[in-house]
This record gives C-alpha cells, sequence and structure tokens, in this order.
C-alpha cells in the first residue's frame, strides 16, 4: 500500500476530523467545564527555542520550515537543523511548522504551510523563504505553486512515497511527482538539493528538474545542489557540515542577492578546505618513517579534515619513540568549535602507537582516535567515545 495509501487516508481522516468539528461546532449542548482543550495536530513555533525573534522590523526576513514524516516515529519532535539555526545567526526569524502523523497529508500539510507563509508576509516581514526536508521538501514546493506565497523555497532530500527499500512499488514517484510539482511552480525561485546515498531518490533528479526549470517561462533564478561532496544519506541537510558549508549560500538565496551566475560550486562556501584563522597548527618536522624503517607511511607535519557534525578537527604529530613494540606517538589533538556555544573549541595532549600500520590513541579517561593511511595519501580517522556509545568518521588531509 505505501506512501500513496497514507497519504489518501489521512486525507479521508482529515476530512472525517473537519465535519466532526463542524458538527460540534453547530451542537447547541456546551462542553463541561472540565473538559481537555482539544490538541492541535498543526502548529507554527519559533524553529530555535532560546532565540527570541527579531520581529518584521528589524530581521532580514522569515523561514518557516517544514520536517519530514516518518512511519514510527513523531517528526514533530526531531531537533530543527543547524543550517535553519544559522540562518537566525544571519538576521533572519525562523520557525517551523510541526505536524502530528495522524494530520498527515501531502495537500494539507502544504496549505497549512502556505497559510503561514502568508500570514508571516501579512505580519510585515520584508522576504519570506519556505524550506522543508523530505516529505516537508514536497509540501514546500506544494505551497509556493502560487506566486506570493514566499520569495524563495529551499527543498531538501525530496520525498513522499517511500524508499527503495519499503515502498518500491511507488518509491519513484519521488520523480515524477517532483518533476509535476516543478512544473507548477510560478516565478518563486527553486533551490534543490539532493544527496549521493539517498535510498528515497530514484537517480537522475537534478538534471530533470534544471531541464524543467530552464523550460519553463519563469523569471526566477533557481539554484540545484546535487550530491555535494562528503553529505551522504538521505538526512545529510541535518548535519553542521551541511551548515558550514550552505547555510550562507541558503540566506543569500532566499534575500535574492544569490549572484546571477550562482551554481553549486560557488553557492558551497570553502569551509573544511583549510583551518579557520583561530586554528592554524604549528608546522612540525616529525616523521613515522625517520624513525623507524618499519613504519608504512610518513605523518611529516600536520594533518586537517573535519567531522560531519561540523567541527574541525587537526592532528599534529610532535614527535615519535622507537620501542621494542612499535613506535610510540606523541601528539596534538585539536577540536575546533561547533554550532552551539557548548562545543567550544578545545586541544589536548595525546600518546599513542604506531603498529600494523594503523595510529592508535587509545588512553585510559579519553576518547579513542585510530587513523589508516588512504591510497590518496589522507588519513581515513575515526573518533570513538569513551563508552562505545558515539562514533565518527572523518578524513584528514596533508596540510601544506
Amino acid at each position: 500500500m505505501g506512501w500513496r495509501w497514507l497519504r489518501d487516508r489521512t486525507d479521508w481522516v482529515s476530512a472525517g476530523i473537519a465535519l466532526v468539528l463542524l458538527l460540534t461546532a453547530q451542537a447547541t449542548i456546551p462542553l463541561p467545564a472540565s473538559a481537555a482543550p482539544v490538541k492541535p495536530t498543526m502548529w507554527v513555533e519559533p524553529a530555535t527555542a532560546e532565540r527570541t525573534p527579531l520581529g518584521p522590523a528589524q530581521a532580514s526576513g522569515a523561514v518557516i520550515w517544514a520536517h519530514g514524516l516518518s512511519m514510527h516515529d513523531e517528526d514533530s519532535r526531531s531537533p530543527t537543523p543547524p543550517y535553519v539555526k544559522a540562518l537566525g545567526e544571519q538576521g533572519w526569524d525562523t520557525f517551523r511548522l510541526n505536524r502530528l502523523r495522524e494530520a498527515e497529508s501531502l495537500s494539507g500539510t502544504a496549505s497549512r504551510l502556505a497559510r503561514a507563509a502568508r500570514d508571516l508576509r501579512a505580519q510585515g516581514y520584508r522576504r519570506i523563504g519556505v524550506a522543508g526536508q523530505s516529505f516537508g521538501a514536497f509540501a514546500a514546493l506544494a505551497a509556493v505553486a502560487e506566486d506570493g506565497v514566499a520569495d524563495a523555497v529551499i527543498a531538501t532530500a525530496p520525498a513522499a512515497y517511500g524508499s527503495f527499500s519499503e515502498s518500491f512499488e511507488t518509491w519513484r514517484a519521488n520523480a515524477t511527482e517532483l518533476y509535476r510539482l516543478l512544473g507548477q511552480i510560478g516565478d518563486t525561485p527553486v533551490m534543490l538539493v539532493f544527496f549521493h546515498g539517498d535510498s528515497y531518490d530514484p537517480g537522475g533528479r537534478a538534471d530533470a528538474s534544471r531541464a524543467i526549470l530552464a523550460a519553463a517561462e519563469r523569471r526566477s533564478r533557481d539554484l540545484i545542489i546535487d550530491q555535494p561532496a562528503d553529505l551522504i544519506g538521505h538526512s545529510a541537510a541535518a548535519s553542521g557540515l551541511f551548515a558550514r558549508r550552505f547555510a550562507s549560500c541558503i540566506g543569500r538565496f532566499i534575500a535574492g542577492s544569490i549572484r546571477t551566475d550562482a551554481d553549486e560550486e560557488t553557492c558551497e562556501s570553502p569551509w573544511g578546505r583549510r583551518p579557520a584563522a583561530d586554528r592554524k597548527p604549528v608546522r612540525v618536522g616529525a616523521t613515522l618513517a625517520a624513525a623507524s624503517p618499519a613504519a608504512s607511511f610518513d605523518l611529516k607535519g600536520s594533518w586537517y579534515g573535519f567531522y560531519r557534525n561540523g567541527r574541525e578537527v587537526t592532528l599534529r604529530i610532535d614527535s615519535v619513540t622507537r620501542e621494542a613494540e612499535g613506535e610510540r606517538v606523541s601528539a596534538t589533538y585539536l577540536l575546533g568549535a561547533g554550532l552551539v556555544p557548548e562545543e567550544r573549541a578545545e586541544s589536548s595532549r595525546r600518546n599513542g602507537r604506531f603498529t600494523k600500520g594503523e595510529l592508535v590513541f587509545d588512553e585510559p579517561d579519553l576518547n579513542q582516535l585510530r587513523y589508516r593511511l588512504r591510497p590518496d595519501g589522507a588519513l581515513a580517522g575515526s573518533w570513538h567515545s569513551r563508552d562505545g556509545a558515539a562514533a565518527l568518521d572523518t578524513v584528514l588531509r596533508r596540510l601544506p
């Protein structure tokens, strides 16, 4: 039955609920004073609870984001993606449209999203952006079918018809229905983002979407980001890495100040390709190869990369001592600040060993670090929490 069945079913359920509410409103018998208030099934709230909206007079504009749809959990409880929070730091007032699964339908969500955007416009916000992830991305595109609802729409990993493994019968509609929606949009600028390794993506949607938008008689400037490097999976837009690379461009896109020749390469920021100004490591000369003929690769200098949560990392080899059981390595581990105030930049001294082609730092009371040389000369690294509950992968490249 798949997701199409779910969509149709929720349309009928929504209609039934509306009828019951109408009949209730016309009834002459008052509700008991102790009756519990009706719980809303869709509501708008600030995207970041700790951030006070600036208001229409001071904000650059307003952005309303719609979450996805889970078959098992309430996505209304899912975290707001870091890129939306980053838009708040750029001066936008950010909101999210929450929905309970019982009320979820594509048409209903799109209609409510469009109404929320119009309400924000009526409050006096100068620019309005509508954004969404997965099912929310489909709803965002449907919401702006009428010109004037928003000044831009951002759709990340659009999907409303299931994944390859769970809903193969309807899965291809994630492409065909997307193309139908794109054909209905008037002049609202469209930004689409597709990710590598997305099991909801039938493939080839970026090129087909470009062709559809280019063929339409539109005056808007559209932007399609197709499988950016190191961002993998259906939920890649929820990563700190996506926020670091694309939040600035998204803000400019909604503001209408994006370059006329903007493309995927010019949109992406250079974050992660070189250290931030406050994270310039000292160049050192120790090498494993010089320390021991048995060492299989050279670690001279400092190595730089990033984790998917949006934090920079630098490993600086300070000294190497040959011992009977292998090479003992002393290093400095530098971790950049995260996207929340609690994640401050930090550094630590690490003592590890090089054995069997792997560099391991496994001191008591510290998180474990492991590195191996890749064929391209980079270091494939991993961070493991001491309790084994969390892990992060990275690729470190030698700094010039």
